[in-house]
């Protein structure tokens, strides 16, 4: 069964961490399935691991937000001739990537919202 243990256990695959600040993301965790879950067509599959994914990648994509606004804004590191540093732009591009990956894959279990209003 799908639940936000599994979400918080996909997550912890993309951001390893230790259990306090699991239990921080563990909300987030919740919130993202249930968006997750309102969006399902009644006859998909909740179970189906599209679900975790999707909803880890929702909270990866709010954690990388809430890590970005509460620090600096760039990261660097330099040994000699070389540099490596990493923006809150380039992070926030990375989790937006996969998230929308993510709910590309649920497309096929998601609700029909299409509508189309046409003149007669």
């Amino acid at each position: 069964m799908t639940s936000q243990w599994k979400v918080l256990a996909r997550f912890k695959q993309l951001v390893p961490m230790d259990n306090e600040e699991a239990e921080k993301i563990l909300p987030l965790c919740v919130i993202n399935l249930e968006r997750v879950i309102a969006q399902l067509s009644d006859n998909a599959d909740k179970n189906d691991i599209r679900v975790i994914n999707g909803a880890a990648a929702l909270t990866y994509y709010d954690y990388v937000l809430r890590s970005s606004a509460e620090q600096d804004a760039v990261t660097s590191f330099k040994a000699g001739d070389i540099t490596v540093s990493k923006t809150a732009s380039s992070m926030t591009d990375s989790a937006q990537k996969i998230k929308t990956d993510a709910m590309l894959e649920l497309v096929p279990l998601m609700k029909d919202t299409r509508f189309l209003f046409k003149n007669i």
